[in-house]
């Protein structure tokens, strides 16, 4: 019978014992985590590298989207020496040279934005090439020019302003 207590003596530390190594063994693995570099401290450095890039890229689409706009597009490249065909070919190289120049910045927005940047150009292009099917060879860019911001103005909504409302969403979404 005077095993007993020394059983339970026994049991105790024993108890303690996996309690102590227990809780040393936490201790160990809580200072480990603290010596290795976080992934939010990384992510964190990411994020401060990224973001400007990001913002940069809706900036410059933002920018080439109104770049294509018939109002800019004609204002900038229209002449009264030329004819609707040199104004044609003028307004359609100008979008894709910008296009082709903004092409890597699809790497910082959306799928989605991307592709409604890629309509909006191609309608552009589209509304000059109708725009010009409508007139004879010999008519002059002035009358070129009025027939593309007519049926610029008979639609509602140019597909450029809808790819311009989401990049504004995304910069929002970031924010």
């Amino acid at each position: 019978m005077h095993y007993f207590p020394l059983f339970r003596l026994l049991l105790v530390i024993i108890t303690i014992g996996l309690l102590l190594g227990s809780a040393l063994i936490l201790i160990r693995y809580w200072f480990s985590l603290k010596k290795q570099p976080s992934g939010q401290s990384i992510l964190s450095e990411d994020h401060k590298i990224i973001l400007p890039l990001r913002l940069q890229a809706h900036e410059r689409i933002i920018l080439f989207l109104e770049r294509i706009s018939p109002n800019n597009l004609i204002m900038r490249l229209n002449k009264p020496e030329m004819s609707s065909i040199q104004l044609q070919a003028a307004l359609v190289k100008v979008i894709r040279e910008e296009f082709e120049y903004n092409l890597s910045q699809q790497l910082y927005i959306s799928f989605k934005a991307w592709e409604l940047v890629k309509n909006a150009k191609e309608e552009a292009i589209k509304l000059i090439n109708i725009a010009s099917g409508k007139l004879p060879d010999t008519a002059s860019s002035g009358e070129l020019a009025k027939i593309i911001l007519d049926l610029a103005m008979e639609k509602e909504r140019l597909p450029l302003n809808e790819a311009i409302d989401e990049i504004k969403k995304e910069i929002q979404r970031i924010f």
